[in-house]
């Protein structure tokens, strides 16, 4: 049997009301399908709250004995002084009023199990509605992280952009000064780079190949070595998985002599002086 059809055996089974080759389905059924056999546990809980009500030994007499009690309110106090009498109730044609009764009762109980099966039905319908819509939230939220991720790496994509137009426009400058830095022991073979500056531009920058990725909490950092100042920090930049970036720098102090250009790795945010590793260095051409 398909799955609605299981769905729509289950009220029957929750009240014992299925033949026996729609039971054995039902249970194969629900072996496998955790909705079906949360739904059948609520059905089952729903009927079990109206076992009184369809308590097949005393509906018959509880409904007859509140019967007699609306429609004859003294006979109870009358009953044994009134012999004639009670021989007179006793032989009254009950058999028409109880099978109505039992029918009230009968119809009573079936509204009752129709309104609790409804109950469970939106229950239901309602914990699936939580669901879907708590999958619909997380979908939504992984698809703001996406696109929290995809700007941030074209907003990196621009900064690189930007960063190597500008290194373009210094390349052009007819005043421009480079320093080439060779890489020292602590780099790979084949790292370097290339300082550019050009004081009519008000710019410097650096182009670096082949250093390693930066470390977490650390930061590659520039440095102008001056006779005057010694190391002075000239910008700070990070490396990704290729090894090559293009940073802006800050220009030499000016009136001070150039002596040489060096990148250390320093702790994240950078540092006065350098503390690090030397990674290139170099001297003005």
């Amino acid at each position: 049997m398909e799955h609605e059809e299981i769905k729509a055996l289950l009220p029957l089974a929750a009240v014992d009301r299925l033949d026996a080759d729609e039971a054995r389905a039902l249970e194969e059924h629900i072996r496998g399908c955790e909705e079906c056999a949360l739904e059948l546990r609520e059905y089952r809980e729903a009927a079990a709250s109206l076992a009184t009500i369809l308590d097949p030994a005393g509906a018959e007499e509880r409904i007859w004995n509140r019967l007699e009690a609306r429609m004859h309110p003294a006979a109870s106090s009358t009953r044994a002084a009134a012999g004639d009498r009670e021989a007179k109730r006793a032989s009254r044609p009950a058999s028409l009023w109880r099978p109505a009764a039992i029918l009230m009762g009968a119809a009573a109980a079936a509204a009752a199990i129709y309104a609790a099966v409804l109950t469970v039905r939106f229950g239901v319908l309602d914990r699936q509605d939580a669901r879907l819509l708590a999958a619909m939230s997380r979908q939504i939220t992984q698809l703001q992280d996406e696109l929290a991720s995809a700007e941030s790496e074209v907003a990196a994509f621009d900064r690189v952009l930007d960063d190597r137009s500008k290194l373009e426009r210094i390349l052009m400058q007819p005043d421009l000064h480079l320093t080439r830095l060779e890489p020292l022991p602590a780099s790979p073979k084949g790292a370097g780079a290339i300082v550019a500056v050009s004081a009519a531009n008000h710019a410097a920058m650096i182009q670096v190949n082949g250093l390693p990725p930066t470390p977490e909490g650390k930061t590659y950092e520039l440095w102008w070595i001056t006779k005057e100042s010694g190391a002075v920090a000239a910008g700070l930049f990070q490396v990704g998985a290729s090894g090559s970036i293009a940073a802006p720098a800050l220009l030499p102090p000016a009136g001070q002599h150039l002596l040489a250009s060096a990148v250390t790795l320093e702790p994240a945010g950078g540092v006065s002086k350098p503390t690090g590793q030397m990674y290139l260095k170099g001297n003005p051409s």
